[in-house]
């Protein structure tokens, strides 16, 4: 394979007719990509700060509870000798961390979730 048939492959080209930028007269470069899961094209400046606040939330708290749980798995690994027992602690810690990290998701998405717009 030469660089032109990988090119084609990862790239492939664009149907005029079926574009809407085509149906304008232009084609637009981006049409390419894929669309995010959440991908909002129209949020006024409020929506777009309470969505970059709740990714905010969402990061920081749960890099705050993955390092608070780990700092305590730790310390259980630690004062657990059987080596048996260390592993049967642990799942159901990990299984509860998911758990919470989970509810964390839920409880951002619920408390700065998205709102239908005034008036309708």
């Amino acid at each position: 394979m030469n660089l032109d048939a990988i090119k084609a492959l990862l790239f492939p080209e664009v149907e005029p007719s079926a574009s809407v930028g085509a149906a304008q007269g232009k084609a637009n470069p981006f049409e390419r990509f894929a669309i995010p899961f959440m991908f909002q094209p129209a949020l006024t400046v409020g929506q777009a700060a309470v969505a970059a606040l709740r990714t905010f939330l969402r990061i920081f708290l749960g890099s705050l509870l993955f390092g608070v749980w780990g700092a305590y798995a730790l310390l259980a690994w630690t004062s657990i000798h059987n080596p048996f027992l260390r592993v049967a602690a642990m799942v159901p810690m990990i299984a509860l961390f998911l758990v919470l990290l989970g509810g964390l998701f839920i409880a951002t998405t619920l408390v700065l979730g998205p709102r239908p717009p005034r008036g309708v």
